[in-house]
């Protein structure tokens, strides 16, 4: 069970480790943790997960504390109602770009950005069972869910209108942005067309996670209709992929220098990447005269860095953007709406305009390695690889070498540790990758026996 308390949220398999039962008892600790105020609460599309909500409202309120029920949300939509409603906290029964059998908690503060730093106190509460037991529970407040929705749209299209018949096509994966993004985006100027549009727990389009191999209908859908663009938003909506002109995904470098360079064109500045950013990310930004932070992966710690650093955009290399001239948290729905405003504005197509970008060949595998030992294998290695190499271990590892860098990191989400290597040529990257991909093979084995 200690095993679903990741770094960021609370994530497990669903009705085995994210059952009922477990979920009131995370909702008890977090409503300990709080001791009072108001916490939003939201679900996803996934399979239980109105009978999960239910159970972290109870855990939560009976520790003394409110609740405003804003039912079935995107991820944006839970945060932005956090802020709206001036409230303590939020949490939202999710499990993101997981697979369909998975499910989660995630927790944000009044603010809407992350809150991973209340998880290792939710945890000592989850299993020493030392929960509040004030004399009267939290009151419940249900607010009607279009009314959320609602109101985060017109905070967007407050913000941002889309010109000149902008032409794009959506791809929500039937997760909680179905039946939503596509009147956004019409309201917004855009004339639209969506696929896999019907939210549903079991992903029957092309699943929650919009990898570029699973976008291949989307691609097909925009070559046929003659749209200027698409987009893919995962299973909560807190991430997006951007698609051409010509049906060929962006990576999230691709996307990220776009957005950057666009935002240094009208004010420098800071600009924070996580350590798996290409370097082409760094490229665009030092040109364009701004200044790169480098910070660990996860939501918060984009928030965190923007605030740090007063920094005027933020990324990751898994399609997290945050605009906080916009938003002070990560936002796939508010990321996607600002990139299309920019395409609108241009002259020139997507799959033109991103050949500006110069991208190095980059690399990328998953190891299998159970949650028991992969951080204890990337301890032994880091130990082992800072004798030879200059690493920066903010995050997992990252290597520095001079035709290139690997990045070594175990997920926070999943039993696996990823290997990101990027050199200036192909052949470079791969006898980078292979050659630590031998090194982590080898770790994983030792610390198996």
């Amino acid at each position: 069970m200690k095993n679903i308390f990741r770094a960021y949220d609370i994530r497990g398999i669903l009705n085995k480790e994210i059952n009922p039962k477990n979920v009131e008892k995370i909702g008890k600790a977090f409503g300990t943790f709080l001791k009072k105020g108001n916490v939003v609460v939201a679900r996803d599309v996934r399979n239980n997960g109105e009978i999960l909500k239910e159970s972290l409202i109870k855990g939560i309120t009976s520790a003394g504390v409110n609740v405003i029920d804003i039912g079935l949300q995107c991820t944006p939509v839970l945060n932005f109602y956090c802020k709206y409603s001036n409230s303590t906290a939020g949490a939202q029964i999710t499990a993101s770009h997981n697979p369909p059998n998975y499910s989660g908690v995630r927790f944000r503060r009044g603010d809407g950005i992350g809150f991973p730093e209340c998880i290792p106190s939710v945890k000592e509460l989850f299993f020493s069972e030392k929960f509040s037991a004030p004399e009267k529970i939290g009151e419940i407040k249900k607010v009607d869910e279009e009314k959320a929705k609602q109101a985060y749209k017109d905070f967007l299209l407050d913000k941002i209108k889309i010109a000149n018949n902008f032409s794009v096509v959506l791809d929500p994966g039937n997760g909680a942005t179905s039946n939503f993004v596509k009147k956004l985006f019409e309201n917004a100027g855009c004339k639209v067309l969506a696929i896999n549009n019907q939210p549903n727990g079991n992903f029957p389009g092309r699943g929650p996670d919009p990898k570029p191999d699973k976008l291949l209908e989307l691609g097909q859908k925009i070559m046929e209709s003659n749209a200027d663009m698409g987009l893919a938003f995962d299973g909560d909506g807190d991430r997006v992929v951007v698609v051409d002109n010509k049906g060929i995904p962006l990576s999230a470098d691709e996307t990220g220098c776009l957005i950057a360079e666009e935002l240094l064109s009208k004010k420098k500045g800071t600009i924070a990447i996580n350590v798996e950013c290409s370097k082409a990310v760094e490229d665009a930004i030092i040109k364009k005269g701004g200044k790169v932070v480098y910070i660990r992966v996860g939501d918060a710690f984009l928030a965190n860095a923007v605030k740090k650093h007063n920094a005027i955009f933020a990324m990751e290399a898994s399609d997290h953007f945050l605009i906080p001239e916009y938003f002070p948290a990560d936002d796939g729905v508010m990321t996607g709406l600002f990139f299309s405003k920019m395409m609108s504005e241009k002259n020139r197509p997507l799959s033109e305009i991103r050949k500006s970008v110069r991208m190095y060949p980059k690399q990328k595998i998953k190891l299998e390695c159970d949650d028991e030992i992969k951080f204890k294998v990337i301890h032994n290695l880091r130990e082992k690889l800072k004798k030879e190499y200059r690493i920066i271990d903010i995050d997992g590892i990252r290597v520095d070498m001079k035709k290139g860098w690997v990045l070594i990191r175990a997920s926070n989400t999943s039993p696996y540790i990823r290997l990101t290597a990027e050199a200036e040529d192909e052949k470079e990257s791969k006898l980078i990758l292979n050659k630590f991909k031998t090194i982590l093979e080898n770790e994983i084995r030792k610390v198996k026996k």
